[in-house]
Order: structure tokens, then sequence, then C-alpha cells
């Protein structure tokens, strides 16, 4: 009889650590169609800056870039960048540089596909000093999808003064 009963709790602790592995393993596949799932974008502010072919370079530009990472299109309907306190800059013109078209929004990405603005640091740098930002100040590009997400680039910490002279001849 005590052969049984051995048997029985090996075969239980086997049962329970089998138990524990399917839970495991489902856990860990529902985390990740969870992810598949999700919108992902990627949002970055990068400096560009245009070389003509007289070998003179064009003012320095910040270029926001929107990049869907994910599986899932996402319409992005909104692009602009973040000032202190929450203010919104927007652009005012169609892109200036037309070797560096904006991209119209609303636009749909799929997976890998992006979407651009361009702002020069001058306009930057004027939208902050019209806005009576002084000193050191951190500035971000945010984009907006359909579906109310907000996507966030690094912070960049800019001297508005700075910004306004930079790339004027």
């Amino acid at each position: 009889m005590g052969g049984w009963s051995i048997f029985s709790n090996v075969k239980d602790v086997v049962l329970f650590v089998l138990a524990i592995y399917g839970a495991a393993l489902s856990t860990f596949n529902w985390r990740q169609a969870a992810k598949r799932d999700r919108r992902m974008v990627i949002a970055e502010m990068t400096t560009a800056m245009l070389t003509y072919t007289n070998g003179q370079l064009g003012p320095p530009i910040a270029q926001m870039t929107a990049t869907n990472v994910g599986h899932r299109p996402v319409t992005i309907t909104s692009m602009f960048v973040q000032l202190p306190a929450g203010t919104r800059l927007f652009p005012t013109r169609r892109s200036a540089f037309a070797e560096l078209p904006d991209t119209s929004l609303p636009i749909t990405l799929s997976d890998g596909a992006s979407a651009k603005l361009h702002m020069t640091y001058q306009e930057i740098g004027e939208a902050l000093i019209d806005s009576r930002q002084t000193g050191k100040v951190e500035i971000r590009f945010v984009c907006t999808d359909s579906a109310g997400g907000e996507y966030k680039s690094k912070p960049w910490q800019v001297d508005p003064q700075e910004f306004r002279t930079m790339g004027l001849n």
C-alpha cells in the first residue's frame, strides 16, 4: 500500500508542475498577442540640414518623424512640438523646403511607414520667445492617433535665443 501513496504524491506534484507551466505559457502567449495587437508608434525628433549643390548648407531643421513599428495600421491625426506648460506649436505653413516635404494629415501608417514634419530651429526659437520662454526650456515632438493615443519623443533642452539665431546668414 505504501507504493501507491508515493505514486499518488508524485503524480500530484507532476500534475501541479504541469498546471503551473500551462498557466505560465498561456499568460506569456496572451501578453505577446496583446502587445502585437496594440498600436505602436515611435516619435523621434532629430536634426536635418540641406546640402546644396554649390556646397552651401541650409538652416538647421528639426525633423520630426512618427514611425509605425507595430503590426496594426495607425491613423496619425496631428503632429506638433510641445512647448513648456503643454502649449502646442503647430506648423503654420506647408513645408518651406521642397526637398523635405511634410506629410499631409490625417494619414494611415502601415507597418514600418513614417510621417514627417519639418520646422526650422529659427521658427521654434521665435515661437518660444513669443510665448515668453527664457533660458533653457524643454520641448518635445508629439503625435496623436485617431484612437486618442499620444506618442512623445525624448525631450530636447533648448535655448530660445540660440535657436532663433541658428541658420541666420
